[in-house]
Protein backbone atom coordinates (compact mmCIF):
# COMPACT_ATOMS: atom_id res chain seq x y z
CA UNK A 1 0.00 0.00 0.00
CA UNK A 2 1.45 3.49 -0.94
CA UNK A 3 1.91 6.00 1.89
CA UNK A 4 -0.06 8.61 1.05
CA UNK A 5 -2.99 5.55 1.10
CA UNK A 6 -1.78 4.69 4.84
CA UNK A 7 -2.14 8.51 5.46
CA UNK A 8 -5.98 8.76 3.81
CA UNK A 9 -7.22 5.54 6.24
CA UNK A 10 -7.44 7.50 9.46
CA UNK A 11 -8.80 10.76 7.63
CA UNK A 12 -11.77 8.30 6.04
CA UNK A 13 -12.29 6.62 9.33
CA UNK A 14 -12.61 9.84 11.41
CA UNK A 15 -14.73 11.47 8.60
CA UNK A 16 -18.44 10.17 9.77
CA UNK A 17 -16.97 10.73 13.67
CA UNK A 18 -16.68 14.47 12.31
CA UNK A 19 -20.42 14.63 10.86
CA UNK A 20 -21.99 12.56 13.76
CA UNK A 21 -20.54 15.56 15.78
CA UNK A 22 -21.70 18.17 13.81
CA UNK A 23 -25.27 16.89 13.82
CA UNK A 24 -25.37 16.49 17.41
CA UNK A 25 -24.36 20.26 17.61
CA UNK A 26 -26.61 21.41 14.79
CA UNK A 27 -29.55 19.51 16.99
CA UNK A 28 -28.54 20.91 20.09
CA UNK A 29 -28.32 24.58 18.49
CA UNK A 30 -31.84 24.04 17.28
CA UNK A 31 -33.02 22.72 20.65
CA UNK A 32 -31.63 25.86 21.98
CA UNK A 33 -33.20 28.00 19.69
CA UNK A 34 -36.64 26.26 20.19
CA UNK A 35 -36.65 26.68 23.65
CA UNK A 36 -35.55 29.92 23.53
CA UNK A 37 -38.21 30.86 21.16
CA UNK A 38 -40.60 29.19 23.66
CA UNK A 39 -39.26 31.42 26.16
CA UNK A 40 -39.85 34.43 24.38
CA UNK A 41 -42.97 33.39 23.11
CA UNK A 42 -44.14 32.79 26.87
CA UNK A 43 -42.45 36.33 27.90
CA UNK A 44 -44.87 37.54 25.13
CA UNK A 45 -47.73 36.62 25.99
CA UNK A 46 -47.52 37.59 29.69
CA UNK A 47 -46.57 40.46 28.65
CA UNK A 48 -49.46 40.80 26.70
CA UNK A 49 -52.09 39.60 30.08
CA UNK A 50 -50.45 42.08 31.82
CA UNK A 51 -50.99 44.85 29.84
CA UNK A 52 -54.74 43.66 29.24
CA UNK A 53 -54.90 43.84 33.09
CA UNK A 54 -53.34 47.21 33.38
CA UNK A 55 -55.90 48.48 30.92
CA UNK A 56 -58.98 47.11 32.21
CA UNK A 57 -57.51 48.81 35.63
CA UNK A 58 -56.94 51.61 34.00
CA UNK A 59 -60.42 51.64 32.54
CA UNK A 60 -62.48 50.94 35.89
CA UNK A 61 -60.82 53.62 37.85
CA UNK A 62 -62.02 55.93 35.15
CA UNK A 63 -65.55 55.02 35.74
CA UNK A 64 -65.31 55.19 39.27
CA UNK A 65 -63.72 58.81 38.46
CA UNK A 66 -66.27 59.29 36.06
CA UNK A 67 -69.20 58.47 38.48
CA UNK A 68 -67.57 61.02 40.90
CA UNK A 69 -67.11 63.77 38.81
CA UNK A 70 -71.42 63.28 38.25
CA UNK A 71 -71.35 63.39 42.18
CA UNK A 72 -69.86 66.11 42.26
CA UNK A 73 -71.66 67.76 39.74
CA UNK A 74 -74.61 66.78 41.05
CA UNK A 75 -74.03 67.67 44.62
CA UNK A 76 -72.81 71.03 43.25
CA UNK A 77 -76.26 71.56 41.83
CA UNK A 78 -78.08 70.71 44.74
CA UNK A 79 -75.73 73.33 47.00
CA UNK A 80 -76.65 75.78 44.28
CA UNK A 81 -80.23 74.96 44.51
CA UNK A 82 -80.53 74.54 48.72
CA UNK A 83 -78.95 78.44 48.32
CA UNK A 84 -80.89 79.69 45.96
CA UNK A 85 -84.29 78.37 48.35
CA UNK A 86 -82.33 80.11 51.14
CA UNK A 87 -82.32 83.32 49.59
CA UNK A 88 -85.46 83.42 48.65
CA UNK A 89 -87.23 82.27 51.92
CA UNK A 90 -84.70 85.01 53.54
CA UNK A 91 -86.19 87.70 50.86
CA UNK A 92 -89.71 86.32 51.19
CA UNK A 93 -88.87 87.28 55.24
CA UNK A 94 -87.68 90.62 54.64
CA UNK A 95 -90.66 91.68 52.40
CA UNK A 96 -93.33 90.43 54.50
CA UNK A 97 -91.36 92.10 57.95
CA UNK A 98 -91.23 95.26 55.59
CA UNK A 99 -95.00 95.06 55.41
CA UNK A 100 -95.55 94.39 59.04
CA UNK A 101 -93.59 97.45 60.44
CA UNK A 102 -95.84 99.77 60.09
CA UNK A 103 -99.12 98.20 61.61
CA UNK A 104 -97.55 96.23 64.67
CA UNK A 105 -97.28 99.12 67.35
CA UNK A 106 -100.45 100.64 66.69
CA UNK A 107 -102.29 96.93 66.18
CA UNK A 108 -100.36 96.03 69.24
CA UNK A 109 -101.62 98.53 71.30
CA UNK A 110 -105.23 98.08 70.06
CA UNK A 111 -104.94 94.58 71.32
CA UNK A 112 -104.16 95.53 74.54
CA UNK A 113 -106.51 98.22 75.43
CA UNK A 114 -109.00 98.57 72.30
CA UNK A 115 -111.93 100.47 74.31
CA UNK A 116 -110.04 103.24 76.25
CA UNK A 117 -108.62 104.44 72.59
CA UNK A 118 -111.94 103.94 70.64
CA UNK A 119 -113.53 105.95 73.68
CA UNK A 120 -111.39 108.48 73.49
CA UNK A 121 -111.67 109.82 69.82
CA UNK A 122 -114.38 112.27 69.28
CA UNK A 123 -116.76 109.98 66.55
CA UNK A 124 -120.14 108.96 66.65
CA UNK A 125 -120.96 105.76 67.89
CA UNK A 126 -121.39 103.90 64.97
CA UNK A 127 -118.08 105.33 63.49
CA UNK A 128 -116.49 104.06 66.13
CA UNK A 129 -117.95 100.52 65.91
CA UNK A 130 -116.67 100.17 62.20
CA UNK A 131 -113.41 101.51 63.47
CA UNK A 132 -113.85 98.87 65.64
CA UNK A 133 -114.78 96.39 63.13
CA UNK A 134 -111.75 97.81 60.53
CA UNK A 135 -108.66 97.72 63.76
CA UNK A 136 -109.85 94.21 63.93
CA UNK A 137 -109.64 93.04 60.64
CA UNK A 138 -105.73 94.91 60.72
CA UNK A 139 -105.04 93.03 63.52
CA UNK A 140 -106.04 89.66 61.92
CA UNK A 141 -103.89 90.70 58.85
CA UNK A 142 -100.89 91.40 61.06
CA UNK A 143 -101.64 88.23 62.36
CA UNK A 144 -101.38 86.70 58.97
CA UNK A 145 -98.49 88.48 57.79
CA UNK A 146 -96.67 87.47 61.45
CA UNK A 147 -97.33 83.52 61.05
CA UNK A 148 -95.97 83.56 57.25
CA UNK A 149 -92.66 85.48 58.31
CA UNK A 150 -92.32 82.76 61.01
CA UNK A 151 -92.97 80.04 58.27
CA UNK A 152 -90.34 82.09 56.19
CA UNK A 153 -87.93 82.24 58.95
CA UNK A 154 -88.34 78.49 59.36
CA UNK A 155 -87.99 77.69 55.46
CA UNK A 156 -85.11 79.53 55.58
CA UNK A 157 -83.07 78.07 58.31
CA UNK A 158 -84.21 74.88 56.96
CA UNK A 159 -82.76 75.23 53.39
CA UNK A 160 -80.04 76.70 55.25
CA UNK A 161 -79.51 73.20 56.61
CA UNK A 162 -79.86 71.58 53.67
CA UNK A 163 -77.04 73.95 51.85
CA UNK A 164 -74.63 72.72 55.15
CA UNK A 165 -75.41 69.09 54.23
CA UNK A 166 -75.04 69.04 50.58
CA UNK A 167 -71.82 71.43 51.07
CA UNK A 168 -70.20 68.52 53.08
CA UNK A 169 -71.70 65.87 50.62
CA UNK A 170 -69.73 68.17 47.91
CA UNK A 171 -66.43 68.34 50.03
CA UNK A 172 -66.25 64.81 50.62
CA UNK A 173 -66.93 64.00 46.67
CA UNK A 174 -64.70 66.17 45.65
CA UNK A 175 -61.68 64.79 47.96
CA UNK A 176 -62.79 60.91 46.54
CA UNK A 177 -62.33 62.49 43.26
CA UNK A 178 -59.27 63.97 44.12
CA UNK A 179 -57.78 61.09 45.38
CA UNK A 180 -59.19 58.58 42.39
CA UNK A 181 -57.81 61.07 39.92
CA UNK A 182 -54.57 61.08 41.62
CA UNK A 183 -54.49 57.38 41.58
CA UNK A 184 -55.57 57.38 37.43
CA UNK A 185 -52.75 59.62 36.84
CA UNK A 186 -50.34 57.18 38.22
CA UNK A 187 -51.52 54.37 36.41
CA UNK A 188 -51.48 56.28 33.20
CA UNK A 189 -48.14 57.13 33.69
CA UNK A 190 -46.72 54.29 34.17
CA UNK A 191 -48.94 53.37 30.69
CA UNK A 192 -46.85 56.13 29.18
CA UNK A 193 -43.85 54.51 30.21
CA UNK A 194 -44.36 51.45 29.16
CA UNK A 195 -45.49 53.02 25.60
CA UNK A 196 -42.24 55.14 25.24
CA UNK A 197 -40.26 51.61 25.37
CA UNK A 198 -40.84 51.39 21.42
CA UNK A 199 -37.96 51.58 19.19
CA UNK A 200 -36.54 54.38 17.64
CA UNK A 201 -37.71 53.76 14.29
CA UNK A 202 -41.22 53.16 15.51
CA UNK A 203 -41.45 56.60 17.16
CA UNK A 204 -39.97 58.23 14.61
CA UNK A 205 -42.47 56.77 12.18
CA UNK A 206 -45.03 57.67 14.52
CA UNK A 207 -44.35 61.59 14.73
CA UNK A 208 -44.04 61.48 11.04
CA UNK A 209 -47.31 60.18 10.16
CA UNK A 210 -48.79 62.38 13.64
CA UNK A 211 -47.22 65.43 11.98
CA UNK A 212 -49.06 64.41 8.70
CA UNK A 213 -52.48 64.56 10.11
CA UNK A 214 -51.56 67.00 11.44
CA UNK A 215 -51.33 69.44 8.27
CA UNK A 216 -54.98 68.31 7.23
CA UNK A 217 -57.23 71.19 7.13
CA UNK A 218 -60.06 69.86 8.56
CA UNK A 219 -61.91 66.59 9.95
CA UNK A 220 -62.57 64.74 6.55
CA UNK A 221 -59.08 65.80 5.77
CA UNK A 222 -57.76 64.34 8.31
CA UNK A 223 -59.65 61.00 8.18
CA UNK A 224 -58.36 60.60 4.40
CA UNK A 225 -54.89 60.78 5.57
CA UNK A 226 -55.62 57.88 8.31
CA UNK A 227 -56.87 55.72 6.23
CA UNK A 228 -54.09 56.61 3.31
CA UNK A 229 -51.33 55.96 6.53
CA UNK A 230 -53.28 52.50 6.98
CA UNK A 231 -53.44 50.81 3.99
CA UNK A 232 -49.67 51.94 3.44
CA UNK A 233 -48.73 50.26 6.61
CA UNK A 234 -50.89 47.08 6.17
CA UNK A 235 -49.11 47.19 2.55
CA UNK A 236 -45.70 47.86 4.17
CA UNK A 237 -46.67 44.82 6.44
CA UNK A 238 -48.24 42.22 3.75
CA UNK A 239 -44.75 42.78 2.29
CA UNK A 240 -42.40 41.88 4.91
CA UNK A 241 -44.60 38.79 5.70
CA UNK A 242 -43.57 38.23 2.01
CA UNK A 243 -39.89 38.63 2.13
CA UNK A 244 -39.63 36.55 5.85
CA UNK A 245 -41.55 33.58 3.91
CA UNK A 246 -39.52 33.65 0.84
CA UNK A 247 -36.27 33.96 3.58
CA UNK A 248 -37.60 30.50 5.33
CA UNK A 249 -38.87 28.83 1.99
CA UNK A 250 -42.42 28.45 3.51
CA UNK A 251 -45.32 28.32 1.31
CA UNK A 252 -48.21 31.76 1.74
CA UNK A 253 -51.08 30.62 4.12
CA UNK A 254 -53.94 29.00 2.95
CA UNK A 255 -56.49 31.43 1.44
CA UNK A 256 -59.53 32.49 4.09
CA UNK A 257 -62.88 32.25 3.76
CA UNK A 258 -64.02 36.22 2.48
CA UNK A 259 -65.40 38.31 4.53
CA UNK A 260 -68.90 39.25 4.49
CA UNK A 261 -69.77 42.68 2.38
CA UNK A 262 -71.81 44.69 5.37
CA UNK A 263 -68.78 44.52 7.96
CA UNK A 264 -70.28 43.92 11.73
CA UNK A 265 -71.21 47.21 14.08
CA UNK A 266 -68.48 47.50 16.61
CA UNK A 267 -69.43 47.40 20.07
CA UNK A 268 -70.09 50.97 21.80
CA UNK A 269 -69.38 51.49 25.81
CA UNK A 270 -71.61 50.88 27.91
CA UNK A 271 -71.34 53.93 30.01
CA UNK A 272 -73.05 56.38 27.88
CA UNK A 273 -71.22 60.09 27.60
CA UNK A 274 -67.49 60.24 27.30
CA UNK A 275 -67.19 62.42 29.73
CA UNK A 276 -69.29 64.05 32.95
CA UNK A 277 -71.22 66.57 31.90
CA UNK A 278 -74.30 68.41 30.48
CA UNK A 279 -75.19 68.28 27.04
CA UNK A 280 -75.33 71.91 25.48
CA UNK A 281 -75.72 71.46 21.82
CA UNK A 282 -77.25 68.23 19.80
CA UNK A 283 -76.42 67.20 16.28
CA UNK A 284 -77.32 68.65 13.85
CA UNK A 285 -78.31 71.70 15.55
CA UNK A 286 -78.43 74.72 14.05
CA UNK A 287 -75.49 77.55 14.20
CA UNK A 288 -72.96 79.88 13.14
CA UNK A 289 -71.42 77.19 11.08
CA UNK A 290 -74.56 75.37 10.07
CA UNK A 291 -75.67 72.56 11.51
CA UNK A 292 -73.57 70.40 14.36
CA UNK A 293 -71.97 67.88 13.36
CA UNK A 294 -71.32 66.43 16.44
CA UNK A 295 -72.35 66.72 20.42
CA UNK A 296 -71.05 69.40 22.75
CA UNK A 297 -70.95 68.70 26.29
CA UNK A 298 -70.30 71.95 28.93
CA UNK A 299 -68.01 69.93 31.69
CA UNK A 300 -66.51 70.54 35.12
CA UNK A 301 -62.99 71.69 35.24
CA UNK A 302 -60.50 69.03 35.53
CA UNK A 303 -62.97 66.15 34.20
CA UNK A 304 -61.91 63.25 32.93
CA UNK A 305 -62.59 61.83 28.98
CA UNK A 306 -62.89 58.57 28.34
CA UNK A 307 -62.98 56.58 24.89
CA UNK A 308 -66.51 55.22 23.77
CA UNK A 309 -64.71 52.53 21.83
CA UNK A 310 -62.09 50.19 21.63
CA UNK A 311 -59.26 50.41 19.20
CA UNK A 312 -55.91 51.67 17.72
CA UNK A 313 -55.32 55.44 18.49
CA UNK A 314 -55.29 56.95 15.26
CA UNK A 315 -54.48 60.51 16.02
CA UNK A 316 -53.52 62.52 19.11
CA UNK A 317 -52.01 65.99 19.39
CA UNK A 318 -52.79 69.54 18.39
CA UNK A 319 -55.64 70.59 15.61
CA UNK A 320 -56.49 73.30 14.40
CA UNK A 321 -58.95 75.65 16.53
CA UNK A 322 -60.09 72.13 18.16
CA UNK A 323 -57.32 72.38 20.76
CA UNK A 324 -56.03 68.82 21.82
CA UNK A 325 -57.99 65.87 19.84
CA UNK A 326 -57.84 62.09 19.65
CA UNK A 327 -59.11 59.99 17.08
CA UNK A 328 -60.47 56.70 17.93
CA UNK A 329 -60.37 54.08 15.55
CA UNK A 330 -63.95 51.79 16.09
CA UNK A 331 -63.35 49.47 13.62
CA UNK A 332 -66.51 48.62 11.47
CA UNK A 333 -65.14 52.36 8.98
CA UNK A 334 -66.17 54.13 12.50
CA UNK A 335 -63.68 56.80 14.10
CA UNK A 336 -64.81 58.63 17.18
CA UNK A 337 -63.43 61.88 17.59
CA UNK A 338 -62.65 63.81 20.75
CA UNK A 339 -61.88 67.43 21.30
CA UNK A 340 -60.95 70.46 23.47
CA UNK A 341 -59.59 68.96 26.05
CA UNK A 342 -56.45 70.32 28.04
CA UNK A 343 -53.72 67.30 28.74
CA UNK A 344 -53.89 63.95 26.20
CA UNK A 345 -53.16 60.42 28.27
CA UNK A 346 -52.82 58.71 24.78
CA UNK A 347 -50.19 58.38 22.23
CA UNK A 348 -51.05 57.95 18.69
CA UNK A 349 -50.81 54.49 17.62
CA UNK A 350 -51.18 53.38 21.00
CA UNK A 351 -54.24 50.56 21.41
CA UNK A 352 -57.26 51.48 24.09
CA UNK A 353 -60.16 49.88 24.98
CA UNK A 354 -63.44 51.29 25.33
CA UNK A 355 -63.72 53.52 28.48
CA UNK A 356 -60.32 53.73 28.89
CA UNK A 357 -58.73 57.49 29.76
CA UNK A 358 -57.74 59.34 26.77
CA UNK A 359 -57.62 63.09 28.26
CA UNK A 360 -58.38 66.34 30.87
CA UNK A 361 -60.18 69.04 30.30
CA UNK A 362 -58.94 72.36 31.44
CA UNK A 363 -59.29 73.03 35.17
CA UNK A 364 -60.52 76.35 35.21
CA UNK A 365 -63.89 78.17 33.77
CA UNK A 366 -66.77 75.53 32.09
CA UNK A 367 -64.42 73.98 29.24
CA UNK A 368 -66.60 72.18 26.96
CA UNK A 369 -65.92 68.68 24.86
CA UNK A 370 -66.62 68.21 21.60
CA UNK A 371 -67.93 64.72 20.46
CA UNK A 372 -68.07 63.77 16.50
CA UNK A 373 -68.34 60.14 15.30
CA UNK A 374 -67.51 59.36 11.78
CA UNK A 375 -68.74 56.54 9.20
CA UNK A 376 -66.60 55.67 6.28
CA UNK A 377 -65.85 59.87 6.57
CA UNK A 378 -69.65 60.88 6.89
CA UNK A 379 -70.68 62.67 10.22
CA UNK A 380 -73.54 60.75 11.82
CA UNK A 381 -75.21 61.19 14.80
CA UNK A 382 -73.41 59.97 18.27
CA UNK A 383 -75.93 59.45 20.36
CA UNK A 384 -77.31 56.00 19.48
CA UNK A 385 -73.62 55.04 19.15
CA UNK A 386 -73.40 56.35 23.08
CA UNK A 387 -76.17 54.54 24.38
CA UNK A 388 -77.17 57.46 26.67
CA UNK A 389 -75.24 60.17 25.25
Amino acid sequence: MTPWVLLLVPLLLAAPAHAQGDAEAARRAAEAAREAAAREGDLARAAELLAERLAAERTAAAARLQSLEAEVLAASERVGAAEAAEADARQDGAKLARELEPLLPPLLRLAAEPAPLLLAAPLPPGDVALSLVALRGMLAEATSLSARLGEAETRAAREAASGARERERLEAARAAARDASAALDRQIEAARAQFRARTAAERVALARAETEIARARSIEEALARIERQRAAEERRRAQAEARARRAARTPPPAPQPSAPASEPEPAPATGGAPVAGTLVRAFAAPGDGGPARGLTYSTPPGARVTSPCGGPVAFAGPFRSFGRLVIVDCGGGLHVVLAGMERLDVAMGRRIRSGEPVGVMAREGRPTLYVELRRRGEAVDPRPFLRGG
